[in-house]
Parts: C-alpha cells; structure tokens; sequence
C-alpha cells in the first residue's frame, strides 16, 4: 500500500487537455497542489495540463510511474491495464465505473481485469472509486479539489463512495480536523477495506481511523485486526436494511450483512459506530481528547436551561452528576461571590462575566477524583466576547492536556461566528448540550469496550468428540436430511453440552415398556417438520406409561389431518425439566464474518422484542457475560422482583461452547438450542431441545 500513498510519480490514463475532463481535472489538482512527484498524461492526443506532459500511449512514458491511475469508459479499462502490465507498472488505481455496481452482467470484465492483474503481479484499487490522497505529500487521485488543507493531520479515512468521503473531508475540515490520508475503494474487486486498514495501523503518521462502509468483504479478517488496534476505529456502516441492499449492489457492489452481526462485531472489538455523518464527525472530535474513563460528570452552564437540558442529556446516556463536595463548594466562593445561584452541581455561571473566573473554576472542577468529565455550556455574544472566548477555549485545551479529562464544550453564538470558531479553532466544540452529551457517550463506551476487549482473556479449548458428529454427518448425508432432535441433541452432547437425556421410540405400544422417571415430554422426530410444535408434534407434563402411549397416539392422528402429513421417523421421550428462566443460545457460519454465537432470554423476549446478543466465535467466557449483560432483560436473570436469581455462569458456558463448536466444525452452518432453561445459581441448565443443520 506504501505506494499508493507515497507515489513518486503518477499517470493519469484518460486525461484530456479539455478542462471538463476529469483526468486532466486530477493532473491540474497535484499540479495546483503542489504535488512534488512527477506526473503525466495519457489521452488520445499528446499536449500539455499545467505544465505536466501528456502522451498518446502507455508505452510512450518518459518512465515507469509508481502508480497508473485509469479513468476512461469501462470497456477500454483492460487494454489500458494491459499496457500498464507490459510497462511495468505495478499499482494501479481504476476510477472508471461501469462494471458489477451497473449491471451484473460486467462480471466478465472484472473477471478479466483480475487475470491480467495476476499476470503481471498488479495491485489495484477499484474499480468505480476515486483512488487516494495523502495530505502531507499534496498528492490527490480524485477528481475533485480539496485546496489548502494543512499538512500533519492524523486522522486517516476508508470510504467505499467517493462522493461520502469527499463531503466527509469538507466537513471535517469545517470542524478544525486535519485529514491524512484518505482512501476511496470502491467495488473492492482486488484491494479491499482490509489491505488498507491494515497499512493505516502501522502507519506512524496515522493515530484515529475513520471509515464509511456500505459492506465488509473480509469481515473476520477485519474483525482479527480491530481486535488488537490500539488506534481508535470510527465506522459509519450504511446499508443496514433488506430495502437498502438492493440500493448498496448498484452502488458498490455491497453485500448486505446483517445489522446486528456488524453490531455485535463492533461491541467485541471495540469499534466506535457512527449513526450518521454527525456522529461520525462528533466522535473524530471527542475521541481526539483524553478518554471518558467512568460515567461521573460535572456540568458547567452559563444558562441555567441549558444547564437543564444537559442534565436531560446525561439521564439519556447513563451519567451520574456527582455532589460537589463541601471543599470544592468552599473555594468556589473564593473564586467568585454569587448572590442569587445555588453552589451545586448543575452549576450555573450566569451571574459571571469574567473569563479567567471561568477557567478557573472548570480546573477546580478537573481537579476532583469524583469527576471523570465535564460538560459547559458556554453562551456569548460574538461582537462583545469573540477574543474572549478563543482565550478561554485555549486555555479548556490546556486543562484537559494537564488533568487528563474530557471536557465537552456546547457553542451557542450567532451563526456567523460559530461557522467561523468551528473552522479555525482547534479544540472540538459542539452545537447543543445533547451533541456535546452523547459524544462524551462515545468517548466513555469506547474507554469500557476497549477494556473488556483488552481484558476478555484467552479462548478456552473445550474439547468436542469430532467422531461422533462425523458419524451423524454422514448418515444424515447418506439419507439427504438434516439431523433429528435426538441426534441433534447428541451433538450437543459432543460439544460438552450437557442435554436432558431422552430415549428414542418408534410408536406407543414401545413406549409403554421405557424405563423412565415421570414427569416427562414426547416430541415427534421428523425430518420434515424442523418446528414440532407447529404440527402438534410436543406433548409436556405426562404423569404415567398410559398417558405417553395416549399421547403417541393422539399426535399420530393429528398428524393425519395436516397437509402434508408431517414424516414420523419416531418419537423423543425426555425427563420434564425443572423450572428455571427459559433462554436460548444459537449460532451460524456468517458469509462475510464466519462463526457467530447468538444469545437471549427465549419466549416473549425472543419472539415479540428479540432481545439478543451476538458475538464473533470463539468468545472467552467474559465476552459471554458480557452478551448476557447487554441484554436488555439482563435482570430478569439476576432475579428481578424477588424472582430466583439464575445460574448465569451454566448460561455463560453454554455459549461458550456452542461458540467453540462452531468455530471448531465449520460444517455445522447453524444450531439453535431453544429452549435452554436456566435453573436458580448452581443448579446449572437443562437443554431440551436442538437443531442443527449441516452445510
């Protein structure tokens, strides 16, 4: 990737020496910009771009540049790459749209462009994108002009629209934030998120990773990254919808994958999400000060209501606002006399009009162990107080840099002035009490993601009989079908997952001779009828042999009645369980993030409100009690209302398990452990039922 972001020279296949072309649009960029490398033209007709030579062929350049970079109609891409290869050249940048995001029939092309790639031993970004630019060198690959950004920024950007990158720079120069460098990637047919994401880690000139994404391509192999950064990572993730997808294909050939999979992938691997381009701005802005590292904050307000509003805000993100303690109460009044406003936290300062009070008390308030961040809302009126104010938010940067604190300061001004202090001051501001709130928000739960993930602790190995389920695959395999509750269950059994033991009959007059302890359910086993229930194939709570050969009976001839008449490959007799909080735990092989593990309380919680965890296997067992913890009926299990409190660490193992599972036999594409009813602390769980499903 070092060359495509430190080219020393670069051609621009497609330039023109008409203005409205969009290479000679990129060679008039650098030239204007001061790229310091050199640059050439190809076009159809040789001339000359602001000084930078532009020749009628590929084979015509006075040398072999670092980097070609193609934009012409898509049907001439492969010849262009093909001299490219035959030139020497090693790195090439596809700007040309027209490929697999129109029309799926361009596959054929792209096919192409990838063979004569491996031909060569070509890199390339694309195509359908705007290629790179590295701030610190003036060197740009889009069509576009971004002039006068300063060089040294250390925020770093991947989009796959060029179109959302390029508005994304504007806005981040609009709020006081010097870009890097930038990459715009496109269909990803060759380089992908992944390749530049890994370069931006290593990079030394890069500290924060800001990306827009509409699909991952390599979802674990990014995911195994993450999850070792120490540089922030800030994704807004489009494309979260079924009524998106269609939209993302067309645009850069995304895959949808499902929201609450990047979600959950996000959370483990300590991943700042972006809702929106806000957000994403917000969060370039918060993250840049020191970490939020509890939930303790002061709020400081020059307005009584929006001191009123910000406390509104900190309820809505889980803040406590600590009691000042009677010292800091008492040096205050050192600091200023009020004769109106109450000492307290919301602290108001209406009744201040000088600025060296204010910083004052803010390095008071920095200073208590109790405080893990401040909020200030500071009003002025910009004709009276603007010199004023650039003082005072200087002097918040030194604070923060000494104390180590975040404070996030809300603007409220005229507009004129807010446009211009967001563009030329350095310290991030915001414009409401709530922006300001919820990136703080941001800030504290990447401090505690970022420490569960550093702290999740190693994979434990558990051991699964591999023989077994070899020899369930291959009779399932041999009759065409999926695994049977029971072998299902035995599955489980091999994963180290202990199972409510059943015995397996054919009809009710075998059932009337089993050895079992009453209570118990009947379930039919059918390899037509994934979900017993709907077929009336469960029978619970039967008291004797006389009620389980009625109950055989009685299903066969409900069986009857339905179309199509359900196959009986026989009948599952199990011990009725004890009583417990009825949960569930599942899992699949995700196509772009591979094993995932799914968990939740099961019943109304999973069915009306889908009220779930999901993680990336194989988990540690922190990373399960933290699924459990996320949970929104979390108490429930933690004995809510003088309820039984549940065995949450059996809950926690069976995740991990089913975790290791899947990770381990790749075959497994899905399981569902539904219910798994969780007993009172130490009574451990049952599991009474599973499916499972072979690729």
């Amino acid at each position: 990737m070092e060359k495509f972001f430190y080219p020393r020279s670069m051609a621009v296949i497609g330039a023109s020496v008409k203005r409205t072309n969009l290479g000679h649009i990129i060679v008039l960029n650098n030239r204007r910009n001061g790229y310091e490398g050199n640059i050439y033209g190809v076009g159809s007709k040789e001339g000359d771009i602001a000084g930078a030579p532009v020749f009628d062929s590929v084979d015509k350049l006075p040398e072999v540049p670092d980097v070609a970079i193609i934009i012409s109609p898509a049907k001439t891409v492969p010849d262009f790459m093909e001299a490219c290869g035959k030139k020497g050249i090693k790195r090439i940048v596809i700007e040309s749209g027209g490929f697999s995001e129109y029309s799926k029939g361009e596959r054929t092309m792209e096919k192409k462009l990838l063979e004569i790639a491996d031909r060569y031993n070509i890199r390339f970004i694309g195509p359908n994108c705007v290629g790179t630019v590295n701030f610190d060198i003036k060197m740009m690959m889009p069509f576009g002009f971004f002039p006068g950004t300063p060089t040294g920024g250390r925020v770093a950007m991947i989009v796959q629209s060029g179109g959302v990158g390029s508005s994304y720079l504007r806005e981040l120069g609009d709020n006081a934030i010097i870009p890097g460098k930038f990459a715009a990637i496109g269909n990803k047919l060759q380089l992908d998120e992944v390749d530049v994401f890994e370069y931006l880690l290593k990079d030394e000139k890069t500290d924060i990773i800001t990306m827009y994404m509409e699909g991952f391509k390599r979802g674990r192999a990014f995911f195994d990254l993450a999850l070792k950064s120490d540089k922030p990572i800030i994704v807004q993730k489009s494309n979260r919808s079924a009524l998106t997808a269609s939209i993302a294909q067309s645009h850069t050939t995304a895959l949808s994958a499902d929201d609450t999979v990047v979600d959950g992938c996000f959370r483990q691997a300590a991943i700042i999400r972006a809702e929106d381009d806000i957000d994403f701005i917000s969060a370039a802005k918060i993250i840049r000060l020191p970490l939020m590292k509890s939930r303790r904050v002061a709020v400081l307000s020059r307005s009584g209501g929006h001191a009123v509003m910000t406390v509104d805000a900190c309820a809505k993100f889980g803040f406590s606002l600590v009691d000042f303690p009677p010292a800091f109460i008492e040096t205050i009044k050192t600091i200023y006399h009020t004769r109106i406003i109450a000492h307290q936290n919301p602290l108001d300062l209406g009744e201040i009009f000088d600025y060296t009070i204010f910083t004052k008390i803010l390095e008071e308030a920095l200073k208590l162990p109790e405080v893990d961040g401040v909020l200030f809302n500071h009003l002025y009126v910009s004709s009276y107080e603007a010199e004023m104010s650039r003082e005072f938010l200087s002097s918040v940067g030194r604070l923060v840099e000494q104390y180590q604190k975040p404070v996030a300061v809300t603007v409220i001004t005229d507009a004129p002035e807010l446009l211009n202090i967001s563009r030329t001051q350095r310290y991030p501001l915001f414009t409401t009490p709530l922006m300001a709130a919820k990136a703080l928000n941001m800030s504290a739960t990447y401090y505690e993601e970022k420490t569960a993930r550093d702290t999740r602790g190693g994979n434990i190995p558990y051991p699964i009989d591999l023989a077994a389920i070899s020899k369930i695959k291959s009779l399932c395999q041999a009759e065409k079908r999926n695994p049977l509750t029971d072998e299902a269950l035995q599955i489980a059994k091999a994963a180290g997952i202990r199972c409510v033991p059943g015995v397996t009959v054919k009809s009710a007059k075998e059932a009337g001779t089993v050895n079992i302890n009453f209570p118990v359910a009947v379930k039919l086993l059918s390899r037509a009828a994934s979900h017993k229930s709907d077929v009336g194939g469960v029978r619970l709570k039967i008291n004797n042999h006389k009620e389980l050969a009625q109950a055989i009976s009685g299903m066969k001839k409900t069986f009857k009645n339905i179309s199509p008449r359900p196959a009986i490959d026989g009948f599952l007799i199990q011990k009725m369980a004890d009583e417990g909080v009825e949960c569930f735990v599942g899992g699949r092989q995700d196509p772009v993030f591979g094993p995932i593990v799914i968990a939740g309380l099961g019943g109304v919680f999973l069915e009306i409100f889908k009220d779930t965890a999901i993680r990336l296997a194989p988990i540690t067992k922190s990373e399960a009690m933290d699924m459990l913890k996320n949970l929104k009926a979390y108490p429930v299990l933690q004995g809510a209302r003088g309820k039984m409190k549940a065995d949450i660490e059996a809950f926690a193992d069976v995740i991990c398990r089913v975790s290791q599972l899947l990770s381990t036999v790749t075959e497994v594409v899905e399981i569902d452990l539904n219910p798994v009813i969780v007993h009172e602390t130490d009574k451990g769980v049952s599991i009474v039922d599973c499916r499972v499903f072979f690729r």
